[in-house]
């Protein structure tokens, strides 16, 4: 009887020690996202890749790249895998007149410089180099926050701890109740961009929903034109469960899956050295 009952105590203490962290179990939806922000606003260098997937003209277009990225001031160093293998860019905050280095390592192997906002630079993806990192995504829950209070926490299903990459993730899926496309009238002075940041949508979804319009080129003041009521209907995201910062996200629209994001090599803690965010590193090609 004592045999057994010690068998059943061992094997008890095995199973514990072998199963996910019971105490992070336990964590509550707005105690998680709010980790998720604190987690974001600690880390300001980021050592990453990063694999995308964006829908275009209605099919998936994937894209993957090593970054480097300083926060304050803004700096990013990119060499991209797919599309354009072997190709760099480098982008400093407030020089070259706010333009990126760009080695596109083809003949004439001539380093170029563009505005961050040019197509070429978006190599047909949604998003523009500044847009790289955590912050927009932080934004965005923030905005809901604020919109819903904690009504927010009611749209958001926690599914616990699960296992991904090798390691321990928060699953929270988020689907927005209020998504709707509405229609807008453009103030003074206003583009696609312009919209686009000052209400937190996708750029290139409001360039999809009015062809007659550039992103950035100036919209006639007192035009209709159509717009989401929020960046995306639903999120799914895997939150790491020691960093807490959201390396899955997969976002959907009204059609369905419309961005997916996986960051992976991530290492944040060190910070990265100010050679390494200029042309003239010698590991670059510029």
């Amino acid at each position: 009887m004592k045999k057994r009952f010690l068998l059943r105590f061992l094997i008890g203490i095995v199973f514990i020690s072998s199963s996910p962290n019971l105490n992070a179990q336990k964590i509550s939806t707005k105690e998680l996202i709010k980790k998720m922000h604190d987690g974001i606003a600690k880390y300001r260098h980021l050592r990453f890749t990063l694999y995308r997937s964006e829908r275009v003209d209605g099919e998936q277009v994937i894209g993957s790249f090593n970054g480097k990225l300083c926060m304050d001031p803004f700096m990013i160093y990119i060499k991209n895998m797919v599309p354009n293998e072997g190709s760099e860019l480098l982008y400093k905050e407030g020089e070259n007149n706010n333009k990126a280095w760009v080695n596109p390592d083809i003949f004439p192997y001539i380093t170029m410089s563009f505005y961050p906002e040019s197509n070429l630079l978006k190599a047909g993806g949604h998003h523009t180099l500044k847009d790289a990192g955590f912050d927009l995504l932080d934004e965005i829950f923030r905005n809901y926050e604020k919109t819903y209070k904690d009504e927010l926490f009611n749209y958001i299903s926690n599914k616990g701890l699960v296992k991904w990459n090798n390691s321990n993730y928060y699953k929270v899926i988020l689907n927005y109740p209020d998504y709707k496309i509405e229609t807008y009238r453009t103030k003074e002075n206003e583009s696609l961009l312009k919209i686009a940041k000052n209400k937190l949508l996708n750029s290139y979804k409001l360039t999809e929903l009015n062809p007659s319009y550039k992103e950035n080129k100036t919209i006639p003041e007192g035009k209709d034109i159509t717009i989401p009521n929020a960046y995306a209907k639903k999120f799914i995201m895997y939150i790491d469960s020691k960093t807490f910062l959201p390396l899955y996200q997969e976002i959907y629209d009204e059609i369905g899956l419309y961005e997916k994001y996986v960051y992976k090599n991530v290492v944040f803690e060190e910070q990265i050295p100010k050679e390494e965010f200029s042309i003239d590193y010698k590991e670059y090609g510029f």
